[in-house]
């Protein structure tokens, strides 16, 4: 469907688009004109007299929407003394034979409302272009809360934001009438916005000329600089013209914005977005964590600056080791720097609510986990595959501080959570770099709530309540933590506590930012509670966060490599659970490379899930034809235990292609795994995921063994690099390729070619897709060479000019957390 929308919107002449707007890369020409925004007719003071309201009486204007009633209820303790909301609802009672109470006032059928918009000290709400464009113009607050999956949302609340009047409402606090601290906060906000408003008029006078002049669009005029003119069109000159050849649709592989394939018009240069939404995986350079590469070049005057700020009791010798931590530290020096309060862009939101967090004159523990880039053995994990895993030079921090309750500070929203109540301890959590992936950027929950009767909630009602707010889900990654320690070690929590994240590691590439999370937090949450665990059971106990409160069913590979990871080598582990085995060292004369596909990657997505189930549907169908007395998994349950001959001989031609769910429960009634559930109403692939994994396993050890050997001649790298296009082929064969990670597998495969045909010795020697595979990353193999340097930036420009998209590049290597330990420090 996506698709074919982007297919009819190719065929239009022009866009006319509006500020706000979200990525529309299939359109040929496209012209940015004002807001449009429904104009106040009546004055503040007109609208007061109307409602009955005082002079001092501070006003609301509560517009839900689609809101189905039920789900929350308006009390008059939702507003502080001295407001009164008028509640939008199309004069329709919110609730049938429900009386309001006094403070609320239900708005008339005919009321317009522009009027109360514009007499209003804010508005509350759900985000879409009707209101913000209206508390725009009025310049009134917008508390919103947000929506699920509402694709326009992240680019319309921006423009609230960078205006100074859109304040995020938890989805808790709003349904639990916890308005009053966001509806006072506003009485501080001001607007900036000062843009045209007469974007109607504008259109209207754009969309006469198309009609009147069929086959010309008009053309900006210089800007005038008056309200008549909004990005360079004069809406009252003479409109001008141009012909437009309509050149139909570009498909555009992989233009990827919040995960979303769309389309490119042939006519564009690139996929364009708003300036704050950088294209591709690379983030604008934040205060909070810069690239890699910066942090290196100035890693001497960032530990300066952090040993100089910080006394550091522990871990100093890590500021040697992690450039990018020195970086860390010396942002937790400049968090609480005083608010320019005419900065702009204006500080993110999740850059103020940090400035409050940790209390310096006491002990702060500070962590590091990288992602992975997958080498070999990807999904095989879950089937006892070996595995082989290089820790990135891309890293999450975490910084995290205890607080005993007569020292706990809390957000205002808090406080008045408890007012009434006695001091309870309290998790808040800020990460940074929300902005690139719409998610809210602060948490926060009573650690009350994590026990029932005194006892740990249990898994499945953690799931359940971290995934009753899409907007806060990621949350299970960093709460996650305290209720398996709850659960395996018998931790509780009778102080508070703050947890800030800055990671670099992209999320949705497919190099493990999920694990990364994971276990920054668990460390740093067991250093601060004095907890010693070696780095193996550390990965493992993140890996229940992942599989019981989060609810993705992966593998440990992920939380191994970035607890046990080295730099210059490769991090081996035979999944049978979790058998760490030596590390692989990369040799001097070879290189591995990561390439982001711009696919976004999900482990919790469905294709990954039915492909696990499907292997162990395979495990299960083969060990009822060897026994049918009450048998034992095949191979111990390890589906890698059977050797690639045996398989070929004796079960592959007896396993169906496909099998749906009904079927397979009436004949096999389970399948063992504990990670995936069979659904009877859908169709698993059995032959190809059993396949994949068996044969992977053997691939995985043909590759380790060929690089701890010499590796001299180059028939033996291009041996290598088959085993990695095998693989690669095996993830599509189970139906986790993409069009993205299968284009760059290609571009390595025709610099290949590109060689042979100048009788030159190729320099890059295979390629595969990693991890779970349905996009992500690319790894690539190749020399340790400035030409294979060269071959990888061709693939990385050639990709860049037939998508848009310009891949991230993971390059490097770094130490896993439980080689790097933790920090303590506190300020000097």
């Amino acid at each position: 469907m996506v698709w074919q929308i982007a297919e009819d919107y190719a065929c239009a002449s022009v866009l006319l688009r509006l500020p706000g707007y979200s990525p529309m890369p299939a359109f040929g020409e496209v012209i940015d004109v004002p807001l449009v925004v429904r104009h106040a007719q009546k004055s503040k003071a007109q609208v007061y007299i109307e409602l009955g309201l005082q002079e001092d009486t501070h006003l609301c204007v509560f517009i839900y929407g689609g809101q189905p009633p039920g789900e929350w209820e308006l009390r008059e303790e939702n507003l502080p003394e001295g407001w009164i909301c008028v509640v939008c609802s199309g004069g329709k009672p919110i609730v049938s034979d429900t009386k309001l109470p006094s403070n609320f006032r239900l708005a008339k059928p005919d009321d317009f409302i522009p009027d109360l918009v514009n007499a209003a000290n804010c508005a509350l709400g759900k985000i879409g272009y009707g209101t913000t464009s209206e508390c725009l113009g009025h310049g009134t607050p917008f508390i919103f809360i947000r929506r699920d999956y509402f694709n326009e949302e992240p680019f319309l609340r921006k423009q609230l934001e960078v205006h100074g009047l859109g304040m995020e409402m938890k989805r808790r606090d709003f349904l639990s009438g916890n308005w009053a601290p966001f509806l006072s906060k506003t009485l501080t906000m001001e607007s900036n916005f000062n843009e045209a408003t007469n974007g109607a008029e504008v259109v209207a006078r754009m969309l006469e000329h198309i009609a009147r002049h069929k086959g010309y669009i008009p053309i900006p005029e210089p800007p005038e600089g008056d309200i008549g003119t909004a990005n360079g069109y004069n809406a009252n000159g003479p409109p001008r013209g141009r012909a437009v050849a309509r050149a139909g649709a570009g498909r555009l592989r992989d233009a990827i914005v919040f995960g979303y394939m769309m389309q490119r018009h042939r006519a564009r240069g690139k996929v364009e977005v708003p300036e704050w939404y950088v294209p591709g995986a690379v983030r604008a350079t934040s205060p909070e964590t810069p690239r890699v590469s910066a942090a290196v070049q100035a890693s001497s005057a960032a530990t300066q600056e952090a040993l100089a700020a910080f006394d550091i009791t522990h871990g100093k010798e890590n500021l040697d080791r992690c450039a990018d931590t020195a970086a860390f530290l010396s942002m937790l020096h400049h968090l609480d720097d005083p608010v320019d309060e005419k900065a702009d862009p204006p500080e993110l939101p999740e850059r103020l609510a940090a400035k409050s967090l940790f209390r310096w004159e006491d002990e702060v523990i500070v962590t590091r986990a990288p992602g992975r880039l997958d080498v070999m053995g990807g999904i095989g994990d879950y089937s006892g595959c070996l595995v082989l895993q290089k820790p990135t030079a891309e890293a999450c921090h975490v910084a995290c501080q205890r607080h005993p309750l007569a020292k706990q500070k809390v957000w205002k929203h808090i406080q008045n959570r408890h007012k009434g109540h006695s001091p309870k301890p309290v998790l808040r959590v800020v990460s940074f770099h929300a902005d690139d992936t719409n998610r809210s950027p602060t948490f926060d929950m009573d650690l009350t709530e994590l026990l029932r009767d005194g006892q740990p909630i249990s898994y499945s009602e953690a799931r359940t309540y971290f995934k009753s707010d899409p907007a806060t889900s990621w949350a299970a990654y960093v709460a996650g933590p305290l209720v398996v320690l709850m659960h395996e070690l018998g931790l509780r929590y009778p102080q508070g506590i703050s947890l800030l994240l800055s990671s670099a590691v992209p999320e949705g590439k497919g190099v493990s930012s999920s694990a990364a999370v994971e276990v920054a937090v668990m460390q740093a949450l067991c250093a601060a509670h004095d907890v010693h665990i070696d780095g193996r059971h550390l990965a493992l106990l993140c890996q229940k966060v992942e599989n019981y409160v989060a609810g993705a069913p992966c593998g440990v590979m992920d939380q191994m490599a970035s607890s046990l990871g080295d730099q210059q080598a490769l991090m081996a582990m035979s999944c049978q659970p979790a058998e760490v085995e030596p590390e692989v060292p990369i040799p001097s004369h070879l290189k591995f490379w990561g390439l982001d596909s711009g696919v976004r990657h999900s482990i919790g997505g469905a294709d990954y899930g039915s492909v696990r189930a499907g292997a162990f549907m395979g495990l299960r169908i083969m060990t009822q034809q060897k026994t049918t007395e009450g048998p034992e998994p095949l191979g111990n349950g390890y589906l890698c235990s059977i050797r690639p001959s045996l398989y070929a001989q004796h079960y592959e031609e007896n396993l169906p292609d496909s099998m749906t769910g009904a079927d397979f429960l009436a004949k096999y009634h389970h399948h063992y795994d504990h990670a995936t559930q069979i659904s009877e109403d859908r169709s698993y692939a059995v032959r190809q995921p059993t396949a994949h994994a068996i044969n992977e396993n053997h691939r995985v050890r043909c590759f380790r063994q060929m690089l701890l050997g010499p590796l001299e001649s180059p028939e033996q790298l291009m041996n290598l690099g088959d085993l990695m296009y095998q693989s690669h082929a095996g993830y599509s064969r189970c139906g986790l390729g993409s069009d993205g990670t299968d284009r760059l597998v290609a571009l390595v495969r025709q610099e290949q070619a590109m060689a042979r045909l100048h009788q030159e010795p190729p320099v890059l020697y295979g390629a595969k897709i990693t991890g779970g595979g349905s996009g992500g990353s690319v790894c690539i193999l190749g020399a340790a060479t400035a030409e294979a340097e060269a071959a990888v930036q061709r693939i990385i420009s050639k990709y860049a000019e037939e998508t848009g998209f310009n891949p991230y590049e993971f390059r490097g290597t770094s130490i896993g957390a439980s080689r790097f330990g933790h920090i303590k420090l506190m300020r000097r």
